[in-house]
């Protein structure tokens, strides 16, 4: 069993770096119905300070685009999104141009393009036909993840955190003809909606998650659980410490270890996480503090177990597969 019976101190690193860009490329934003709701609603909700949207038609009606100035506008962001209808099956050519220029050879990709690496991006995407239009068997044949391809691939090349998309349907308007204003308004709305929440979610970041998942891994310690559910959470080359063990390193020495934990003592056995520190030092790299109450009986000797044990983790989250991985785990009494 495993009681939080003391406050976690969650310190996380100046999150101002999660700040969420919103590249938005319409090229007649005024007329539109879906994505100026759809921003209009972003802006409203999400702080100031937090969120930038840039217009691509507006700031660069002549197609000149600032690379600096883009490529600045990306360095102060941890949340990269674009917003736009989609075209011919792809984006407004303006945005095409956009990744073209700015996304350049050492800043995006390449030798030291590393720049946009651990970025959380998001595509966000005004469809006009219906769903069952992009089936096998409707007019656009393909699915809308199938379509967007190129673009999930052009974000792995980036290493930015590749999210699936965000979008809607049924967006066009034709007066008489085709949906009604306010159908569009509706849904454009509840898209924007989803929009925030996906930006909230993504500037919480990940503490909350290791939290759980500390608490959780010690609910599998006490049942001493198989050694096959440690063993997907350590790194290949974890470095541990353990009290009467010293240092060890990799699967197989945890194996071993665990191994002679399982013959010693009897299940279950019992921790208290206490005094619990999650910090944060680079994004999605946590250094872990904590006591744990630790009582246990000895199998031969049914002799009682009851210490207070300090451990330090560092621990990384790996946003691709939401899991998290232990790269070093340090007992000490």
């Amino acid at each position: 069993m495993i009681t939080k019976n003391s406050t976690t101190q969650i310190n996380s690193l100046n999150r101002g770096n999660m700040k969420t860009l919103v590249v938005l490329s319409h090229p007649d934003l005024e007329s539109s119905i879906a994505n100026k709701t759809i921003i209009e609603h972003i802006k409203k909700t999400v702080p100031t300070s937090q969120l930038e949207v840039r217009h691509l038609e507006s700031l660069y009606p002549d197609y000149k685009i600032d690379i600096e100035k883009e490529q600045a506008a990306l360095l102060n962001a941890g949340i990269l999104i674009f917003q736009h209808p989609l075209y011919w099956y792809a984006t407004p050519s303006i945005l095409k141009k956009y990744l073209d220029d700015v996304m350049t050879w050492g800043f995006a990709y390449g030798t030291g393009g590393d720049k946009l690496k651990g970025k959380q991006f998001l595509q966000s995407i005004t469809l006009g036909g219906s769903k069952e239009s992009f089936t096998p068997l409707g007019y656009n044949r393909f699915s809308v993840e199938d379509i967007l391809k190129p673009m999930q691939q052009s974000v792995y090349h980036m290493q930015m955190i590749y999210n699936l998309p965000l979008y809607s349907y049924r967006n066009a308007y034709v007066p008489e003809i085709y949906n009604s204003m306010w159908e569009v308004k509706e849904t454009a709305i509840a898209h924007a909606k989803k929009l925030i929440e996906k930006i909230q979610d993504f500037s919480k970041g990940n503490q909350e998650k290791v939290e759980a998942f500390i608490h959780k891994w010690f609910s599998h310690f006490d049942r001493l659980d198989e050694n096959g559910y440690f063993i997907q959470y350590l790194h290949k080359d974890v470095e541990f410490t353990f009290p009467g063990y010293g240092k060890m390193k990799g699967h197989p020495e945890f194996n071993e270890w665990y191994r002679s934990i399982k013959e010693k003592l009897e299940a279950p056995t019992k921790h208290e996480v206490q005094n619990l520190i999650i910090e944060e030092t680079e994004r999605n790299q946590f250094d872990i503090r904590f006591q744990v109450q630790f009582k246990a009986r000895e199998k031969e000797s049914q002799k009682e177990i009851d210490v207070v044990e300090t451990e330090n983790w560092k621990l990384i989250w790996d946003e691709n597969s939401d899991r998290p991985i232990i790269e070093k785990y340090i007992v000490t009494i």
